[in-house]
């Protein structure tokens, strides 16, 4: 469904050691703007009607609804160019904008 990369997983799991996020998976979802899609994640409860699955030891859901939207998309946490901070990369081939990583700059599912 959604792949968490190693970097992402990691970056998440030490998210989760805080007090506050006790309890709560992570959940991915999208809203699709003029602009194109806008990605959003954060620590929340499962409710009905969620997909609740697992990868790379991350545990996480989404509304049932947006399976369509956020299947195949994979999730790092990288630089987008080099020199900048390190942040949530959404790769999402059903994102009308979404271009593939060059040859040899994918990230490591694993």
């Amino acid at each position: 469904m959604i792949t968490i990369t190693k970097k992402a997983a990691e970056e998440i799991s030490l998210s989760m050691n805080n007090p506050e996020t006790q309890g709560l998976l992570i959940r991915f979802a999208v809203d699709e703007t003029d602009d194109g899609f806008q990605y959003l994640m954060g620590f929340d409860d499962l409710n009905d009607g969620d997909i609740h699955l697992k990868s790379n030891g991350v545990e996480y859901v989404l509304a049932y609804a947006q399976k369509a939207l956020l299947e195949g998309m994979v999730v790092d946490f990288d630089q987008i160019e080099a020199g900048e901070e390190y942040s949530f990369v959404f790769m999402n081939p059903n994102d009308p904008s979404y271009e593939p990583p060059e040859e040899g700059h994918a990230p490591s599912k694993s």
